[in-house]
């Protein structure tokens, strides 16, 4: 054998992964990065939202690192316990404990970045990992191991584990194990706008050195997450805001400098209250809404890999404005307009991958993104499914499926 264990991806879930494997004593690791020149694929023609990335750090270079506490969906199957020890990993002065449960987001001033965890792991653990600046090209395995191909040859392990990404991992394993391995439709979150609300008393954001803690709330179906954001200048009118994100594709949480360069001062001071928690003393607050809409979006093997089904989409969105929770919102008149959630998920037809013998209990292929997540409720998935992918390499986890 080559390694002991190759993990095919660099992304948050690839990182869990890693830090799973070394709790293994004397565990061999190579980590095949993507290729050193990397691309990107986009929601639309526009270019402005990336939904997969093909390089070293997956979109875990691009998350904005929230971490929701609500532990709604919980898919990772961890204790409290183990949701404290990974925040602690990189935020130690920052206890969420007493928030587990309710639906706070924790926005780290520094997010966890893939890549240069990856190489202070290396630098850590000597020779027992390493790190390849390619793209697996093809994967096998019998009963010896696994065989993954990339463009410097053929290496072999005990155990694959893959982490390729919503959209590259069903490429993958359709062109090496599992032919049918694509579902052909893609979940995701949607981001709208609810509307607007005055004499609202402002969000209670409580400031840590490592983040902020924003306060934010479910609809009672479990399907949206609420939050509050000061309507400052033009954004003071009803559906500005969301007609501007629309026309710029600028997600919330953006870079400040890319914001700065549109001259939109209200979604500035957007910006600014996501990123540092400022302007949230405000006499009118915009209300959006992140919804989760299943199968939100129809594959395509095309330049394009993703086309909105806008029925199920505008049924999602719609739902959430019917069940928000505050009193006296004006709603939005263009019920129409969503942005990208970038929170893709469950990409792979389970039922194939399990006859093929692939992520099952004992398989040497396990698939540890968000393509097998079949269910990741209102929050943002990222920080969970990196949990996730830590229990399932780590020696008290249980090597199976989890969906």
């Amino acid at each position: 054998m080559d390694f002991d264990d190759i993990v095919i991806g660099s992304g948050l879930a690839a990182l869990g992964t890693v830090l799973g494997l070394l709790e293994r004593p004397e565990r061999r690791i190579a980590v095949l990065c993507g290729p050193a020149q990397p691309s990107f694929l986009y929601y639309d023609e526009r270019r402005t939202v990336p939904c997969a990335y093909l390089g070293e750090g997956g979109l875990g270079s691009h998350w904005h690192g929230v971490i929701p506490t609500g532990w709604r969906n919980n898919f990772a199957a961890a204790s409290d316990a183990s949701f404290d020890t990974m925040l602690r990993r990189f935020y130690p002065n920052t206890d969420a404990r007493s928030r587990l449960g309710s639906p706070f987001l924790f926005v780290p001033w520094r997010p966890v970045r893939p890549t240069r965890e990856l190489q202070q792991l290396v630098a850590r653990h000597g020779g027992r990992l390493t790190l390849i600046a390619e793209a697996a090209d093809d994967l096998r395995f019998d009963e010896r191991g696994v065989t993954v191909d990339s463009a410097s040859g053929a290496r072999r392990a005990a155990r694959a584990w893959v982490a390729a990404g919503v959209l590259h991992t069903p490429k993958l394993l359709a062109r090496s194990l599992v032919p049918r391995a694509s579902r052909g439709v893609v979940s995701d979150h949607v981001f709208c706008y609810v509307g607007q609300l005055d004499g609202q008393p402002p969000p209670a954001i409580t400031r840590t050195r490592e983040g902020l803690f924003f306060p934010a709330v479910y609809d009672t179906a479990a399907t949206a997450l609420y939050t509050l954001r000061p309507a400052a200048f033009a954004f003071r009118r009803l559906d500005y805001g969301i007609e501007q994100r629309a026309v710029f594709g600028l997600p919330t949480g953006n870079a400040l400098a890319k914001i700065a360069r549109r001259m939109s001062p209200g979604l500035l001071v957007e910006a600014f209250y996501n990123r540092f928690g400022l302007f949230g003393v405000a006499r009118r607050h915009s209300v959006y809404a992140q919804v989760l809409v299943r199968d939100a979006y129809e594959l395509d093997a095309g330049p394009r890999p993703l086309r909105a089904r806008t029925k199920q989409i505008r049924a999602a969105t719609d739902g959430a404005r019917r069940t928000q929770p505050f009193a006296g919102v004006r709603l939005s008149q263009r019920p129409e307009i969503h942005l990208p959630g970038i929170h893709l998920h469950h990409s792979l037809d389970l039922p194939a991958l399990a006859q093929a013998g692939v992520n099952q209990a004992g398989s040497p292929v396990q698939v540890v993104d968000a393509s097998v997540l079949t269910e990741i409720g209102p929050d943002h998935h990222s920080f969970k499914m990196m949990l996730s992918a830590h229990e399932r390499a780590a020696p008290a986890g249980a090597i199976g499926p989890r969906t």
